[in-house]
């Protein structure tokens, strides 16, 4: 049974014994106790019994997905998918169908350009070696919309996945075509999820090359530091627990700065804040594959794991003097934690009210930089999070700055009423002056590096 038949069937039981648990215990809790007390406790009990029944599906349903993607052919289209989320070129595309298509899923592959119909990769083997195939396909799918979808043995297209010859993907301007019996074998969900982690790809691949041609044709940096721009959210998200606000002020047109507040669920966020070495075309793509890798982790409450592929991402891409630093802090407002890792960033900050007044924690690394010298281990560091907690992080950029008798910010008088007094401000209102203290500390000196800020103050956690 596959994962969509699995998942209707999971559904329909709960619903079954959900209701049936519903009206027993209605019936027998109920008795005695008058109208006003009946409608009481039968209010009481459905909206336990539902809130039970929703929690003990959605732990199911994942399981029943897990199972599903971990079987047969479909754990190997998957573990392709895997290798997809991971890639920035083309060429690392092509290892990865080479590696996990050819090999392991025993598939021919063709990869075309829609607009000129010319190969990006053709798979050595004899049914996609043949001159022929090219114009069968051209005059059976030039015609379609995005989307993806199952073939024939006549090459057509087919509705029938369990008859199919293979399947074909058609997204941002390229057409990727995979012959294979085993097809038939895959659980329909897992096409989808590749189809999205495709669409994904050819975002990055396009984005990376509209940079390199910009820089390379008409050297409008202002065009770059556009487009760089597009990686940074657009909006942060909007929660009742956790009040979230950012400024960021590149030093010149590209920056190396980047930050994220990536809402995982109704209770957990991923708080981002990150720099890399140096500046320039550089800086921006190693800024954009950062992002890219943190948001395309599939497990984004893995904050190891997200460590390491940024790590191996940015030594895939050969430069021999680029890095980033790099702090991950996983806010979890049902569990009342912080879960963080700092990689050689500056030491950020929480701010806790106690009996005795505000306290400032300093978040310290705990982990080395990211993309240059080999990551031997990444430290994971929990600690609590109460209501009206506040954290602040911040690039050296602000904390590292100097006044004119070379006094550093992080330990001025000003810095350090900020944070003191961060509970009863909003955290639009602190990042406004942290932002008013880091480009009026210097004076008369100019500023020396871009300044990025990044705060979340909790909310009242015991609603």
């Amino acid at each position: 049974m596959d994962y969509r038949r699995a998942s209707r069937l999971a559904q329909t039981t709960s619903w079954v014994v959900a209701a049936g648990f519903f009206i027993s215990v209605s019936y027998h809790a109920s008795a005695g106790y008058g109208t006003a007390g009946t409608v009481a406790i039968v209010v009481a009990i459905f909206f336990l019994t539902f809130m039970v029944r929703r929690a003990i599906v959605k732990r199911w349903d994942a399981a029943l997905l897990k199972r599903a993607m971990s079987r047969g052919a479909t754990r190997l289209l998957s573990d392709f998918t895997e290798r997809v989320r991971t890639c920035f070129t083309m060429p690392e595309l092509v290892n990865a169908i080479r590696d996990d298509l050819e090999k392991k899923l025993d598939a021919s592959v063709i990869l075309i350009k829609s607009n000129t119909w010319e190969p990006v990769y053709t798979s050595p083997a004899t049914l996609t070696s043949d001159p022929g195939l090219l114009a069968i396909l051209k005059r059976n799918f030039r015609e379609l919309s995005e989307g993806m979808g199952f073939m024939d043995d006549r090459f057509s297209l087919t509705v029938r996945m369990e008859a199919s010859r293979g399947f074909f993907v058609f997204c941002k301007g390229y057409y990727l075509f995979v012959f294979s019996r085993s097809c038939a074998e895959v659980d329909h969900d897992a096409f989808r999820v590749l189809y999205g982690e495709l669409l994904i790809f050819f975002d990055r691949v396009l984005t990376v090359a509209r940079l390199f041609q910009i820089a390379a044709l008409s050297k409008e940096w202002r065009l770059i530091a556009e487009t760089q721009k597009t990686f940074l959210p657009q909006k942060l998200p909007e929660h009742p627990k956790l009040e979230l606000s950012a400024y960021f002020r590149p030093l010149v047109n590209v920056s190396g700065d980047f930050y994220d507040a990536i809402q995982l669920d109704d209770d957990r966020f991923l708080l981002v804040m990150g720099d890399v070495s140096g500046k320039g075309l550089a800086a921006a793509l190693i800024m954009g594959i950062a992002l890219n890798t943190i948001r395309a982790a599939q497990n984004k409450a893995d904050l190891q794991n997200i460590i390491r592929n940024c790590h191996n991402a940015i030594r895939e891409m050969g430069f021999d003097d680029k890095y980033i630093v790099l702090f991950l802090g996983l806010a979890d407002l049902k569990k009342h934690t912080l879960r963080y890792v700092n990689a050689a960033m500056p030491d950020q900050f929480l701010v806790v009210r106690t009996v005795k007044g505000p306290v400032v924690r300093r978040l310290e690394s705990n982990t080395s930089i990211v993309g240059l010298t080999p990551l031997d281990s990444v430290e994971v560091e929990e600690i609590e999070l109460r209501t009206d907690d506040v954290v602040i992080l911040s690039t050296d950029g602000l904390l590292e700055l100097d006044d004119q008798d070379g006094r550093p910010l992080d330990g001025s008088p000003e810095f350090q009423r900020i944070l003191t007094d961060a509970a009863g401000h909003s955290a639009e209102d602190l990042v406004d002056s942290l932002a008013t203290l880091g480009e009026t500390y210097v004076g008369d000196k100019q500023l020396r590096d871009d300044i990025t800020i990044l705060v979340g103050k909790v909310g009242r956690l015991w609603d």
